[in-house]
């Protein structure tokens, strides 16, 4: 079974936290609040993954620990595309973009809806 295929067989587990993390993160960056530090922290249930040059950006992914393994896998192919990612501003004349991996594309844009 491709990469692919084998995230796409994936269900992430407590979906609407890694939703409203998604969103912080977008609007912590956009408010100027996130430390941009690349490298990876280890939190509870998740990692934050910072890159400094995927797709000539910064990406912040958030990285379900369930699906880290799958992550690190498709991380060492240079410049491949990992999901639905959001442009959230720029830094360093470059932009920055968040993502959520494992997590639908639909749900993540709705937990960037406020009402």
């Amino acid at each position: 079974m491709d990469i692919w295929n084998r995230l796409a067989q994936i269900n992430i587990k407590n979906k609407k936290r890694f939703q409203n993390l998604f969103s912080e993160i977008v609007s912590e960056f956009q408010a100027g609040k996130f430390n941009l530090t690349i490298g990876e922290i280890e939190n509870t249930d998740y990692f934050t993954v910072i890159e400094d040059n995927r797709m000539d950006s910064y990406f912040i992914h958030i990285v379900p620990k369930e699906i880290y393994g799958l992550f690190k896998e498709m991380q060492k192919i240079p410049n491949s595309f990992l999901g639905f990612s959001v442009l959230a501003g720029s830094h360093n004349n470059k932009d920055v973009r968040v993502s959520c991996f494992g997590v639908q594309c639909s749900l993540l844009g709705k937990a960037l809806i406020k009402d």
